[in-house]
């Protein structure tokens, strides 16, 4: 078996460049940031009242599937918000939903909106700590755009709304230094996987996406790639009718 070093040299060095060694000398904690990006000059919608998911979390993990086939159908403004907050909303003081290394929710969360009732197509930026959406663009993504930009994959432009989490990368290396590029890649998992399963309680498909331009949709969510990156990516939108297997759309897999 051919070592990881040698395989895969670049991801081996990212590895090791932020291992912890015993002879690290503790970061200094530099003063906490801001708890989230706000832009009080862009238009504002208030999110509604969520959704409650009532089904219990042993059905949810065993029901979830990665769709890849979505209908052409609008989801509910109050679908959309219960999503938002169970993947990064304020539960109490400045807490959120999902775990954060020393407190400092680094994510933001940006939304290219295709068909959700009540809110026109364009891209958004989802406030938690004011509980609503920026408008950012106020016009529809063309859907070749957002094919291309996720390489390819379809369903991306097919889906209701695509849910993109970055991270203002000073908010966690500020304190833990390099260390702290894992614990972005760690929360994005958890505020993702917190959408999915929530998805699947109100019905929905969802289908996780880690293959994309990074400059490039950087550039349309309009963040500065240089202290702000993409991450992950979560579609979202009404599955085709059948079972997992329709759902899965594995025979699109080999398209684009």
């Amino acid at each position: 078996m051919t070592a990881f070093r040698t395989a895969q040299p670049l991801a081996w060095t990212f590895h090791r460049g932020t291992v912890r060694r015993r002879s690290d000398n503790p970061q200094v904690l530099q003063p906490r940031p801001e708890p989230g990006r706000e832009d009080p000059s862009a238009p504002w919608i208030r999110l509604p009242p969520g959704l409650r998911v009532a089904a219990p979390l042993a059905d949810l993990v065993r029901g979830r599937v990665s769709c890849r086939v979505f209908r052409d159908e609008l989801i509910g403004f109050a679908e959309l918000a219960t999503l938002l907050r169970a993947g990064y909303g304020v539960t109490a003081t400045l807490d959120r939903a999902v775990p954060s290394g020393g407190g400092l929710y680094p994510l933001e969360v940006s939304l290219l909106v295709r068909s959700v009732d009540g809110v026109p197509a364009g891209i958004y930026h989802y406030v938690p700590l004011a509980d609503g959406l920026e408008r950012v663009r106020d016009e529809a993504v063309p859907v070749r755009l957002i094919r291309s930009l996720f390489l390819g994959q379809p369903w991306a432009a097919e889906a209701a709304v695509v849910l993109v989490f970055s991270a203002v990368c000073a908010r966690s290396l500020g304190k833990y230094g390099e260390r702290g590029y894992r614990y972005l890649l760690l929360e994005a998992g958890h505020a993702a996987q917190n959408v999915v399963l929530t998805a699947t309680g109100l019905g929905l498909g969802s289908v996780n996406l880690g293959g994309f331009f990074d400059d490039e949709l950087s550039g349309l969510l309009g963040l500065d790639a240089e202290s702000e990156i993409v991450l992950y990516a979560t579609a979202i939108g009404h599955p085709t009718p059948g079972d997992r297997t329709a759902r899965r759309g594995l025979d699109r897999l080999t398209d684009g």
